[in-house]
């Protein structure tokens, strides 16, 4: 471990190295399942407004299925919505050309919870989520989010997460 002038541990220097410190490991980005990119990119002055198609909870190509019921179902749709923040996170990375530390600002943060119409707490569900842009970006504010309750997403996954950043040009 390296430690500050001052004796404290220091934080690592990149996103990947910050996630990897917390167990965390970016996926290959997965192959489109349909007619659409894993992202888009536009010219915005020095930079560039990066859109990341949405992420369902997918490990090895096979979602994490599930709905929100109750609060009994918050644990694994919580582990959920870290899975597909990992993987967008991924897909924002291939858009940053391998790099995510050019990533200036995490705008926005949409995430659908595949729920029942009596279940509430889909922003209990996204906070995982969050935690994760938490860990990579530690420095930087949370972006705007919403969290929506769908009654049904690709393969039954429990999430999908949409991701909007601002990338710094290279």
């Amino acid at each position: 471990m390296t430690v500050t002038a001052e004796g404290r541990p220091s934080m690592p220097d990149t996103p990947e190295a910050r996630l990897a410190a917390a167990g965390l490991a970016l996926p290959p980005v997965s192959a489109p399942r349909g007619h659409y990119a894993p992202f888009c990119a536009v010219p915005a002055g020095n930079a560039q407004w990066v859109s990341i198609s949405g992420q369902v909870c997918r490990r090895d190509g096979v979602a994490m299925s599930g709905q929100c019921r109750t609060d009994d179902d918050l644990a694994p749709a919580r582990q959920a919505a870290e899975v597909s923040m990992l993987n967008a996170l991924a897909a924002l990375r291939q858009a940053c050309g391998g790099e995510l530390s050019r990533v200036v600002q995490v705008v926005r943060l949409r995430g659908f919870i595949r729920a029942t119409d009596t279940f509430a707490r889909h922003p209990a569900v996204l906070d995982a989520a969050s935690a994760v842009l938490r860990v990579a970006f530690p420095d930087q504010p949370l972006p705007a989010r919403s969290a929506l309750g769908v009654s049904s997403l690709p393969d039954c996954a429990w999430t999908e997460i949409e991701v909007e950043a601002i990338v710094g040009n290279a």
